[in-house]
């Protein structure tokens, strides 16, 4: 399969839209129809996300990460939040496949590890 200009292909897509909008007189739809466009193309994305934290967060952090995830996940993303104080503090972000371990214990156990090998 030959290589994309992704660019090029970028370009040729916001020129189609642009000028599909101009022609229909809706010009001014230009910022929902992109937004739709991005919840369109993360449709195929993740559908969950568990975070686990060592005690109960705040409304105000949740919030703030149901937010920020749904910035890169899209607006559809569930996120479930769990505790486990065996993690010591820090978080676990579980999305999809994909996990960040920022939990206190993670880090104990890497800086034991260094001090074993050393």
């Amino acid at each position: 399969m030959p290589a994309v200009d992704s660019v090029a292909t970028a370009r040729a897509l916001y020129d189609a839209l642009t000028e599909t909008l101009r022609s229909s007189g809706a010009e001014d739809q230009l910022n929902e129809v992109v937004d739709q466009f991005i919840e369109l193309a993360r449709g195929s994305g993740p559908r969950e996300a568990a975070i686990t934290s060592a005690v109960p967060l705040a409304q105000e952090q949740q919030t703030a990460l149901v937010q920020q995830l749904q910035t890169k996940y899209g607006r559809s993303l569930v996120v479930n939040f769990d505790t486990d104080p065996a993690i010591l503090g820090g978080l676990i972000i579980r999305v999809g496949d994909r996990v960040l371990d920022e939990s206190v214990r993670s880090r104990l156990v890497a800086v034991q590890q260094r001090m074993l090998n050393s």
